[in-house]
């Protein structure tokens, strides 16, 4: 799943607008065909009678659906300007489709083998309040997606960080949001620790940087301001990309061994490239650094 323009929704949802005509005219033709048929006086079609009110009673959900579906989408991609389009909405409205048509689709097995559904839901009412139990962590996690996907916070395409996981949201489901972390790793994280977590969504700062925290062994001749000094100079060539003035060093904690420090560097492009090729030149001048090459 990628990030979705309002140009692109918009197509889609005519597509879907087409398929729901389809679907309209399928089921007046069942719906037409059921009751024109006399199907208690030929054994063939009485055999068939079950799978037709279970086709009719499905395509009947489903159109209702749909039509819920249509009418939510298309309110909201009226409301809103496409740079203030969040593409989760429309995720979160499929997947909640997807629900109910799979409870459409189990009572619509019920007809067919003419089961009652009251009574089929009352004698496993137990079985049902069990698996609930066993399972109140998966459903804790769905409605935890649900709760992701209607929240404008985090959206498809975003570049966030998670505990020590980063990545740009490729997908979000009813159990993980999918990263892809800059290796090209696709990250699976659990709604739930997206909720509990800290999340820092990158793509919504108004100010890019980059961060560095390391250490250097405190030994005779450390210079931070000389060190401030040789990581301006290696940044030079990127001096388009990087804020005039945007880059840091301070030191947030001087042990008898080692002094903990932390570098940021202000950028003005959202480039990833970028970023990556600053990130490497920076990592191998602070190993230099380390080995004592300054």
């Amino acid at each position: 799943m990628v990030e979705l323009g309002k140009s692109k929704l918009e197509a889609n949802e005519r597509r879907r607008r087409i398929a729901f005509v389809v679907k309209v005219l399928g089921y007046i033709s069942l719906f037409f065909i059921r009751e024109s048929l006399d199907w208690e006086k030929e054994p063939l079609l009485l055999r068939l009678s079950s799978l037709m009110d279970a086709l009719v009673f499905l395509l009947a959900g489903n159109i209702l659906i749909s039509l819920g579906r249509l009418f939510l989408v298309r309110f909201y991609l009226r409301k809103k300007k496409s740079e203030s389009l969040h593409s989760n909405f429309v995720l979160g409205i499929n997947h909640i489709a997807n629900l109910l048509n799979v409870v459409f689709f189990l009572f619509a097995v019920m007809i067919f083998f003419q089961i009652k559904p009251i009574e089929f839901l009352g004698s496993i009412a137990l079985v049902a309040a069990a698996i609930a139990i066993l399972s109140k962590d998966y459903i804790t996690n769905m409605f935890n997606g649900l709760i992701i996907m209607f929240s404008d916070q985090i959206t498809l395409g975003d570049y966030i960080q998670v505990a020590d996981q980063k990545g740009k949201i490729q997908d979000i489901t009813l159990l993980n949001v999918v990263l892809m972390n800059d290796d090209g790793d696709l990250v699976l994280i659990p709604n739930s620790l997206i909720l509990s977590s800290q999340v820092v969504n990158h793509s919504r700062q108004s100010v890019r940087r980059l961060t560095f925290e390391f250490e250097l062994g405190n030994r005779p001749g450390l210079n931070v301001d000389r060190m401030e000094e040789k990581l301006t100079e290696v940044i030079r060539p990127f001096a388009q990309e990087v804020k005039k003035g945007g880059l840091s060093l301070r030191a947030l904690e001087i042990r008898k061994e080692v002094v903990k420090l932390k570098l940021q560097i202000q950028l003005n492009t959202p480039s990833r490239e970028v970023e990556k090729k600053i990130r490497r030149k920076i990592n191998q001048t602070l190993i230099d650094l380390e080995h004592g090459h300054q």
